[in-house]
């Protein structure tokens, strides 16, 4: 007994210092082996499991990784992969692309990170982007993108007009239903997603969910025929909205572009003047990528700061 005990310790001991020599698939390996993490006996395994999978992606650099990929690089069983990918996918920690078959680190994990947040070059590259639209039309403008049934803010810019009226910073939560904003990001995703997505919706809003789920479809009809979606009265009952979806080479996940006010600075005249601008700002983004004028590293799009 005494033998197995001392076996453990010294494994332990190896692998706390020989893990900054080891590459990085063998130091994950590690971190959930059973002599590392499970002697304790508070120790939650299945939480430890779901956050070493999370970590795969960062101690491989690898921005995509199929569930196999995981289930190699983490040491664990492929059905207990599958598992844990699936819930991690579901509470908005990872992004699954159907087109690739592949998993990336999804939105949600911001959210875990804004206390120690740092650049990123996702922010670089739009941020004068949004400063123009708040100067130009004193709106508050933002990148945002989603998490579960939130909307999360990802970079923005303030209108001195709207600085005291719009208190949203990065990190800042608005509803996915009923705003320009989520019905942008909504509008993007695949029909596969979009089941998923309103039963949880019509969960939160069952009371108004016909009016808000009709809304949400105005706001898809809006972006297949202008490219735009604008919402009056919507989370505020004073606040007017416009947004754009962005989708980045590569199939990353969605983002929005979107601008904000009170509704006596943002009537619809307005919006629709936006809207056009948001357009081709989106264009415009587009081509510095694809051009490699600026170069997006998919992982500082939704890295965790």
């Amino acid at each position: 007994m005494s033998t197995s005990q001392d076996v453990n310790a010294t494994a332990e001991q190896q692998t706390e210092t020989d893990a900054p020599e080891l590459p990085p698939r063998e130091r994950v390996r590690r971190r959930r082996s059973s002599g590392v993490v499970s002697n304790d006996r508070d120790f939650v395994n299945a939480l430890g499991r779901g956050l070493v999978v999370l970590e795969a992606f960062s101690a491989t650099r690898q921005v995509w990784m199929a569930g196999m990929e995981v289930a190699q690089t983490v040491g664990l069983p492929k059905p207990t992969t599958s598992r844990l990918l699936q819930a991690l996918t579901r509470l908005g920690y990872l992004h699954y692309s159907t087109r690739r078959r592949q998993y990336r680190l999804g939105t949600s994990v911001l959210s875990l990170g804004f206390a120690a947040r740092e650049p990123f070059s996702l922010g670089d590259l739009v941020r004068p982007y949004l400063k123009e639209l708040a100067d130009t039309y004193n709106v508050h403008a933002s990148l945002a993108g989603r998490d579960r049934l939130d909307v999360i803010e990802l970079e923005v810019s303030h209108s001195l007009n709207t600085l005291m009226t719009l208190r949203l910073e990065v990190g800042s939560r608005i509803p996915l239903a009923g705003t320009a904003t989520g019905h942008a990001l909504i509008a993007a995703l695949p029909e596969a997603e979009l089941d998923y997505l309103f039963s949880h919706l019509k969960v939160r809003h069952e009371k108004h969910w016909d009016e808000i789920k009709a809304s949400i479809e105005k706001g898809r009809r809006e972006v297949a025929e202008q490219g735009y979606t604008t919402a009056s009265a919507s989370w505020n009952t004073d606040i007017n909205g416009v947004a754009v979806p962005l989708i980045f080479p590569g199939g990353s996940p969605v983002y929005a572009l979107a601008c904000g006010a009170p509704a006596r600075h943002l009537p619809v005249v307005k919006q629709r003047a936006i809207g056009q601008r948001l357009l081709s700002m989106t264009k415009a983004i587009e081509k510095q990528l694809l051009d490699g004028d600026i170069v997006i590293d998919p992982v500082d799009m939704e890295k965790a700061p």
